[in-house]
């Protein structure tokens, strides 16, 4: 029998989200109302997360006006997609990077260019702020990553001191938000997007435990005020039962780079990505494309004994695994893996061949 696995959409668990449909968007978006699925009504909503205010040297003094992370999310039925929207994509509408946004017209304006920027229609929106995510990270027990080098990084200016050694490290509210502010690698903004997506999921896993939603509603309650959304926090606990079994898939937006900093849409690719990531349903038949099968003992003969029986013939690796996903940025066969293995789909920037399906002892959990 399958150890099923089911997971709980941040945004929902955490801030959660309204409705409304965000499908292609419709000639005028006033025509766009709410429409419910299955237990949950279907939307696409804005989530972006605030950086720091400062007010002088070395002195910061609350959230800032930029919104240096920013998520698409769409609900419907029991699926939750998401995109990463790079910082430093720039927007006609904004005439700039789509960070500044938020700073120069609100919310409005923010999803209006996450809008022209994704091509899908964002009704509702959800702006975080640091210590909000610090706050709910903390109330479902923190998250563990796996660091291949120390992660080091001083910027006295911001009072920001991230000093991780390498291995397995279980990180509190605080320690993970430094964590997915990095951003001083080789891939840099990319990879950052890339650490939010794995602490973005872990949560989720978590959150989906019945068991952790009085922590998470208590932090709720203590920062919704911080919060600035079109959401009520009734409307947001409401969902909480029934967003148990909800399959997660997050991806990053295509861009192209550009003159000097700025990053642009790869329209080509974008409606070739997207159509295929928000497509309706998973295919019928393995895609021929290699799998490797990560993990260790027992789950890892376990899959592969899964996958012989769909006709297909794994790369085995024995390692140990932090926690089980999909990774592959073939959004067709990543459908059909996270769905053959009830998974959460990620889709890295990072170079990948195929698919790699990683089982740990999370699934056992």
């Amino acid at each position: 029998m399958r150890p099923r696995v089911s997971f709980l959409l941040l945004a929902l668990a955490l801030f959660a989200l309204g409705g409304v449909l965000s499908l292609p968007r419709p000639k005028e978006e006033g025509e766009v109302r709410p429409v419910r699925a299955g237990a949950l009504p279907e939307m696409g909503v804005v989530v972006a997360a605030r950086d720091i205010e400062y007010c002088g040297y070395h002195t910061p003094c609350g959230p800032g006006s930029r919104t240096d992370t920013i998520f698409y999310l769409r609900l419907r039925g029991q699926e939750a997609k998401g995109v990463a929207i790079p910082r430093d994509l720039y927007s006609p509408l904004v005439g700039g990077k789509v960070n500044a946004a938020y700073g120069r017209g609100g919310a409005e304006l923010l999803k209006r260019a996450v809008a022209e920027a994704t091509g899908m229609v964002v009704e509702r929106h959800l702006i975080l702020t640091l210590e909000s995510v610090a706050r709910v990270v903390d109330a479902v027990g923190g998250v563990e990553v796996y660091l291949e080098r120390p992660m080091r990084y001083t910027d006295r200016a911001a009072r920001l001191f991230i000093d991780f050694p390498a291995g397995r490290l279980h990180l509190n509210g605080e320690e993970a938000v430094k964590y997915m502010r990095f951003r001083h690698d080789a891939l840099g903004d990319y990879a950052r997007l890339d650490r939010i997506k794995e602490v973005l999921v872990q949560v989720l896993r978590k959150a989906q435990d019945p068991r952790t939603w009085p922590a998470l509603a208590l932090a709720l309650r203590e920062v919704w005020a911080q919060l600035d959304t079109d959401l009520t926090l009734e409307e947001v606990l409401g969902y909480l039962p029934a967003v148990q079994g909800l399959k997660v898939s997050l991806a990053t937006l295509p861009t192209r780079e550009g003159p000097g900093t700025f990053l642009y849409v790869d329209e080509e690719a974008r409606a070739r990505f997207l159509a295929a990531f928000f497509g309706e349903n998973p295919p019928l038949a393995p895609p021929d494309v290699p799998v490797v099968l990560r993990g260790e003992g027992a789950l890892l003969r376990w899959g592969q004994a899964l996958l012989q029986r769909e006709g297909v013939r794994p790369v085995l690796e024995e390692a140990g695994v932090e926690r089980s996903a999909v990774y592959t940025q073939d959004p067709v066969a990543g459908a059909y893996y996270a769905e053959l293995f009830h998974l959460p789909l990620l889709a890295p920037h990072r170079p990948l061949s195929g698919v790699v399906v990683e089982l740990g002892k999370d699934l056992l959990q």
